[in-house]
C-alpha cells in the first residue's frame, strides 16, 4: 500500500542558511506490505484519572483509532495491543508470546548510589517531594474506583485472535515470529508512553525498526497553559518528526482501502 509519510528535515544548501527556520515538513510515499505492518495500540485505555484527557482520549479511540483499526483488519495488517503491563494481563490473549521475564519480572537492580534517602526523598531531601501530578493532592496513594485504569477502551475491545503484550521484548517476540517490520503508531499520551514505554517508540527505534506515527491518533497531557490549543500535542508531534515518520488517519484508511 502506498501512504504518504511526513517528517521534518533542514532544508538548506550551507552553512550561511543552516538554520531552524530551514527546518520544515517534508513528505515522501511509502510503499508499505500489509502483510509485514503491525497496527501499535499503545495505553488505549477505557479509563483515565485526567476527566478532560480521558474525554478528549475516548473520542480519538472512537472518531480516528476505530476507524484505522477496521481499515487496518480489512488490510491485512496485524492489530497489536500494548496496554500496559498491568492491564495487558486482563486478557487472555497476552500469554501468547509472554516470557519468564513477562510472568517474573526481575527486581529492580540495587546500588548504593544515589542514597537510598535521596531515593525515597526523605530526611534532608523531602523539599523535593512533589504533589500529586495527575489526582488531586488529597488523594491517597490507592487507586480509587473514580480514576483507576482498568481495561482497553470497549470500542476497540482485542478480538480472541489479537495479540495483548506487555513488554517491549513481547512485541519484538511476536513481530519477529510474523515477520512484521512496519510499526504504525496509535494511542496515548504522546509526551509519555508513545514514545517511552519500553514498547514506545524509541524503545522500538532502538532495536532497528521505523516506526511511523498518526499524528491524529494521539494527543498529550496538556497544562492550564497549553489546554486550549493542544500545544504540546503539536509541539510533540513535530518534535517526533525529527526522528520518526507520521502519517495522517485518513491516509492511513485510504491507503488500506486501495490494497
Amino acid at each position: 500500500m502506498k501512504l504518504p509519510l511526513r517528517y521534518q528535515v533542514m532544508q538548506s544548501i550551507g552553512a550561511c542558511d543552516n538554520v531552524e527556520s530551514n527546518i520544515v515538513p517534508t513528505e515522501l510515499q511509502a510503499e508499505l506490505d500489509p502483510i509485514e505492518t503491525a497496527l501499535v495500540l499503545v495505553d488505549t485505555w477505557g479509563e483515565h484519572p485526567i476527566a478532560s484527557h480521558h474525554e478528549r482520549t475516548s473520542n480519538i479511540i472512537k472518531t480516528r483509532i476505530r476507524p484505522a483499526l477496521d481499515a487496518a483488519r480489512t488490510a491485512g495488517i496485524t492489530p497489536i495491543y500494548a496496554p500496559s503491563p498491568k492491564i495487558a494481563r486482563q486478557y487472555t490473549q497476552w500469554i501468547r508470546f509472554a516470557g519468564v521475564a513477562d510472568f517474573h519480572p526481575p527486581p529492580p537492580p540495587t546500588n548504593d548510589w544515589p542514597p537510598s534517602e535521596y531515593r525515597r526523598l526523605s530526611g534532608p531531601y523531602a523539599s523535593l517531594v512533589r504533589k500529586p501530578g495527575e489526582l488531586p493532592a488529597t488523594s491517597t496513594q490507592h487507586p480509587q474506583p473514580w480514576h483507576e485504569i482498568r481495561t482497553i477502551h470497549a470500542s476497540i475491545e482485542p478480538r480472541p485472535s489479537d495479540f495483548v503484550v506487555a513488554s517491549g521484548d513481547q512485541l519484538h517476540r511476536i513481530l519477529k515470529a510474523r515477520r512484521l517490520v512496519h510499526l504504525i503508531f496509535v494511542g496515548f499520551a504522546a509526551n509519555i508512553c508513545v514514545q517511552f514505554r519500553d514498547y514506545g517508540m524509541r524503545a522500538m527505534r532502538d532495536r532497528g525498526y521505523h516506526p511511523i506515527l498518526l499524528r491524529d491518533a494521539t494527543t498529550a497531557i496538556e497544562t492550564c497553559e497549553t489546554y486550549d490549543r493542544l500545544a504540546i500535542t503539536d509541539l510533540v508531534v513535530k518534535d517526533l518528526e525529527r526522528w520518526f515518520f507520521t502519517a495522517s488517519v485518513t491516509d492511513f484508511t485510504r491507503a488500506c482501502q486501495n490494497t
